[in-house]
């Protein structure tokens, strides 16, 4: 049986940790070819030592991230009032815009009113602005309901452009075209019963 006396002359002493320097150093590379041996030697056995090589580790790598910033110092506050200042007056004109093109609604353009007269030759042709509403009223005296009767938009050549649905207005037979496109037409009142032509205006857009 080995006395105490031997038992104590096998034990070694526990290396000594690695400094926080040298192992900043390993991690990055640092350190001088005759000192990596011992370095790692310490390191296979020293559970701490490998911990707190891969805290150094992260810690490079983030410093190393931050130093590729185009300016990773802190604005002075005379920067920061003028960022703020800039940020401010971009939300004021951005709410500005919101509110004229959405925020406001738009209001209707009130219809422009036209009366027609079922006249020949040129002076009888009504003339309206092409694109912006009108109200058309007709020089007719209708008998019945306003639903017996149909308004057709017809260019020259006859062929349909729109067709409107009929309105009373002050006791005269009216239609409401919300736009037509420049041009010369014929407007043209039917009874719906039969299709029969009651009278026919010249009108033209321009």
């Amino acid at each position: 049986m080995a006395s105490q006396e031997s038992i104590g002359q096998e034990r070694q002493p526990p290396a000594p940790h690695i400094d926080d320097d040298i192992l900043d150093l390993y991690a990055s590379g640092s350190n001088s070819l005759e000192s990596l041996s011992a370095i790692e030697e310490h390191l296979l056995t020293c559970p701490d030592c490998q911990t707190r090589l891969i805290a150094a580790d992260e810690f490079i790598g983030l410093f190393r991230a931050a130093a590729t910033q185009p300016d990773a110092r802190p604005l002075s506050l005379r920067q920061r009032l003028f960022k703020a200042r800039w940020i401010g007056a971009a939300a004021v004109v951005a709410a500005v815009f919101f509110l004229i093109f959405v925020g406001f609604p738009k209001s209707s353009m009130m219809p422009a009113t036209v009366f027609m007269q079922s006249l020949r030759g040129p002076e009888a042709v009504a003339a309206i602005t092409a694109g912006k509403p009108v109200r058309l009223v007709f020089d007719l005296t209708p008998t019945g309901d306003v639903r017996d009767y149909q308004v057709q938009i017809v260019n020259l050549l006859g062929t349909q452009v729109l067709a409107s649905p009929v309105e009373f207005n002050h006791g005269q037979l009216s239609v409401l075209l919300q736009k037509l496109g420049v041009g010369s037409y014929w407007a043209r009142v039917y009874r719906r019963a039969n299709s029969e032509l009651i009278a026919e205006y010249g009108l033209r857009a321009e």
